[in-house]
């Protein structure tokens, strides 16, 4: 079989990834499909994975996408006649501390709303499931029967063989060596002296997707560690199961470890804290299976856990320490999506060492979204459009990837952030926070300030009542009856110019655009079902120029989406995220010390208005608007004055405020934010913002709202007592039935409890007639606290309830 000269869709990598685009790409029809092996099937990554399957995890979408993989695995073997060694085994995680427990716990809860049951068991249980281990020091454990294992080579091979007989064409020993594009768009993949003209290509090559992807000038930031486990000679311990018989998966995280039998023996990996990366020039251009040089001296620290925990690993034989690459993202979350540098290139890898369990859900939601053009479910936190360029520096790469690895198990407490790569991007007033104290975490890149308690104030993190609690309750009151200066600079400014700015934008966005100058509008920019790619506000300076300003994180997204719409529109539009900060100034005496800066009047402005202001020696544009829902504005300074305008706040009587303050505002206004209560398979109506929408201005997504009743609603819910402590993603129970899913919370001083947002889908005609409705649970950690819900904001519903 001889390579073609074109073809619809060209994969390259054909380990499990890469297979599973394919064969779902082919079960739904798509046609003309080569897949592009450098080496053979499954090399790379794909055959040294351990195979381990576990249903619960952290997120919804991660959850939803392993429970399709395992319904996968256990399919395929009907369908093509290829094994895939699918086995149920179970799983058993173990705590040792109430961190760990609690935090286990609350992935049971979070599987309940999927229909997974897990049990939470005590040491004894513990150890009739697993007999090999000690657990003196066990204080629960989390059982989850429907877990289980695969060989991953034989899942590659079975999507392979399924794919091979819908038409695909995979061709091995065949290595890419170029992409060439056509008017920005990928065109054809070249290999050696020949060229496939290709529609579209996808990248799945795993450790080298990044360097793959760079052929097309597309960034794709992973990068490789070396990871570690043994394999034993046959143990009496497991081989007294008898035929058949399996250990369940063992998860044992606080001491970094996993383990699972193995041939009559047992296979024992670690996760590490310190981490070894690897530079892609160590491996030889060959390199496919083969596995790096064994290192005991690392491994030893992880042995004795092992040890500790297995004591029948003393009289074990080690049959070999298999030392194997695999590739990593910057937040510990793997990537896929459409490159927002080159359109018709795909891009899927840095699997974080889950890409068996979610090879074939995550396969299935890349196959759609090329098909469709966007996504077909919740994928934000693995969508590709959350790194910009920046993010793709080789040197952040290589300092934090091994700090990822490191920290695989750790507990994702509140407050949790990296150490490694900081200070990449910094507001323009960085110095000034520093100096008040600042606590700052990496988010995207930028270093923002969460609170101003400093360390003290911060550490040691915990699923309780935080150490910051007293500290933001102080940054809250500034930001209700004081002034309190928020850094908004890592929010995107995008300019948007040219005599179709207006008509362009009335496209785009769902608000109406065409506003008198001087005024801002709040809008969301949706997708062709309708759903919310984006909210922003937008400031009109002049017949042709608008101001658009937007998440921190949605910079990319939104360029790409408006390169996609602009079509034959006469505009231009420029990111100049980097030539502005924005301050945020809110409370009470806001305007009272913004005038106390300056010599000239501020101006009269009413809500979403904007004006030019003097602040101290700087000049810039101030907008009536405050995203904490208090009195306030935001204040727009270049960046080469922002230290000028930051200090004359200060010494006007400016206090300080973080993330953390203007989220508790935030969720009692019952203000949505992207990520959270609105994302792209979110409607206006259903959050609560159809009112924003101009019907009749022709913008993207109108025809799919027309006729829209939404089915579920975002609500304000606020919980009976204290000791309810939400974080994301937990459960909600109306009449023992599960109606919902907390999307953001915090903690509200004006109640003295725990309010949060979430979306529901019942009792939507209660809560339409009733202002308060009551009888609500939410289950955090396996225990259920009673709230009540409103669809009106927080702060307004249940002031005299």
């Amino acid at each position: 079989m001889s390579l073609p000269s074109h073809a619809r869709t060209v994969i390259i990598g054909g380990g499990v990834i890469g297979c599973s685009i394919a064969y779902h790409l082919a079960r739904e029809g798509r046609k003309d499909i080569v897949v592009l092996e450098r080496s053979k099937l499954t090399s790379g990554t794909t055959w040294h994975a351990a195979g381990l399957v576990r249903r619960l995890r952290p997120s919804a979408t991660l959850t939803k996408l392993i429970n399709y993989s395992i319904d996968l695995y256990g399919e395929l073997e009907v369908e093509t006649g290829q094994a895939t060694g699918w086995t149920q085994t179970g799983s058993l995680t173990l705590a040792t501390n109430e961190d760990r427990l609690t935090n286990i716990k609350r992935q049971v809860s979070l599987g309940r709303a999927f229909g997974l049951e897990a049990e939470v068991v005590d040491a004894a249980r513990a150890k009739e499931l697993w007999p090999l281990i000690e657990t003196d020091d066990v204080i629960g454990a989390v059982w989850s029967p429907a877990d289980g294992r695969v060989n991953p080579s034989d899942v590659a091979l079975a999507l392979s063989k399924g794919a091979r007989a819908r038409g695909v064409q995979i061709f091995e020993e065949t290595a890419v060596t170029g992409l060439q594009k056509k008017g920005g768009r990928i065109s054809g993949v070249e290999v050696g002296e020949h060229l496939i003209e290709a529609d579209e290509v996808v990248i799945a090559c795993g450790l080298w997707s990044r360097e793959v992807a760079a052929m097309a000038g597309a960034h794709m930031p992973l990068y490789a560690c070396e990871h570690f486990y043994i394999l034993t000679k046959p143990l009496e311990e497991v081989q007294a199961l008898g035929k058949g018989g399996h250990l369940p998966t063992l998860n044992d995280q606080d001491a970094f470890l996993y383990a699972r039998d193995d041939v009559e023996g047992l296979l024992v990996g670690c996760f590490e804290p310190h981490a070894k990366g690897l530079p892609l020039d160590r491996l030889p251009k060959d390199f496919s299976f083969d596995l790096l040089d064994e290192d005991w001296d690392h491994f030893m620290p992880m042995m004795e856990n092992a040890l500790r925990r297995i004591p029948a690993l003393e009289k074990a034989e080690v049959r070999m320490l298999l030392n194997g690459p695999e590739s990593f993202t910057l937040d510990s979350q793997f990537m896929l999506g459409e490159s927002p540098e080159v359109p018709g290139l795909f891009l899927m890898g840095g699997m974080n060492s889950t890409g068996i369990a979610l090879a074939g859900g995550a396969g299935k939601a890349m196959a759609e979204w090329i098909i469709a053009g966007e996504p077909t479910m919740e994928l934000n936190e693995a969508d590709i459009r959350r790194f910009s360029p920046e993010m793709n520096v080789l040197g952040a790469l290589e300092a934090r990837i091994p700090e990822v690895l490191g920290r695989h198990y750790d507990n994702p407490f509140p407050g949790r952030s990296m150490d490694t790569a900081r200070g990449q991007r910094r507001s323009p007033i960085h110095a000034g926070l520093v100096s008040a104290g600042a606590r700052f975490e990496s988010r995207g890149g930028w270093e923002r300030a969460v609170h101003f308690g400093g360390e003290d104030a911060h550490l040691p993190l915990t699923f309780g009542a935080p150490a910051w609690r007293e500290q933001v309750g102080r940054e809250v009151d500034a930001c209700r009856n004081g002034a309190a200066i928020l850094d908004q600079s890592a929010f995107g400014k995008i300019m948007v110019q040219g005599p179709d700015a207006c008509a362009f934008l009335n496209h785009l966005c769902a608000a109406e655009m065409d506003i008198s100058d001087g005024r801002i509008a709040y809008t969301q920019i949706l997708n062709r079902k309708g759903g919310v790619e984006s909210d922003i506000t937008v400031q009109r300076h002049g017949p042709d120029t608008y101001l658009m300003i937007v998440g921190a994180g949605e910079v990319v997204r939104d360029l790409k989406r408006m390169r996609e719409t602009k079509g034959g529109f006469r505009v231009e539009f420029t990111d100049v995220t980097s030539g502005y900060a924005i301050i945020g100034l809110a409370g009470a005496k806001a305007r009272e010390v913004l005038q106390a800066t300056s010599n000239s009047p501020v101006p009269d402005l009413k809500r979403f208005q904007f004006g030019p202001v003097e602040i101290g020696l700087a000049r810039g544009w101030a907008g009536r608007l405050s995203f904490t829902g208090e009195e306030g504005y935001e204040l727009y300074i270049p960046a080469d004055m922002a230290m000028a305008a930051y200090e004359a706040l200060v010494a006007a009587g400016a206090s300080h405020a973080g993330l953390f303050a203007s989220g508790s505002l935030r969720i009692e206004s019952g203000f949505r934010a992207f990520g959270h209560e609105l994302s792209p398979g979110t409607t206006p109506q259903e959050a609560g913002l159809g009112s924003f929408c101009a019907f009749g201005s022709g913008f993207v997504g109108e025809e799919a709202l027309r006729e829209h009743t939404p089915e579920r609603r975002i609500v304000s819910i606020l919980f009976d007592g204290p000791e309810a402590l939400p974080i994301h993603d937990e459960p909600i129970y109306l009449d023992g039935k599960v109606v919902g899913q907390i999307t953001s919370a915090a903690w509200s001083y004006k109640y003295g409890c725990s309010v949060a947002l979430a979306m529901i889908d019942a009792p939507l005609d209660q809560l339409a007639k009733d202002t308060v409705v009551s009888g609500f649970e939410v289950e955090i950690a396996c225990t259920r606290y009673g709230a009540k819900a409103s669809l009106k904001p927080a702060k307004e519903a249940f002031a005299h309830d």
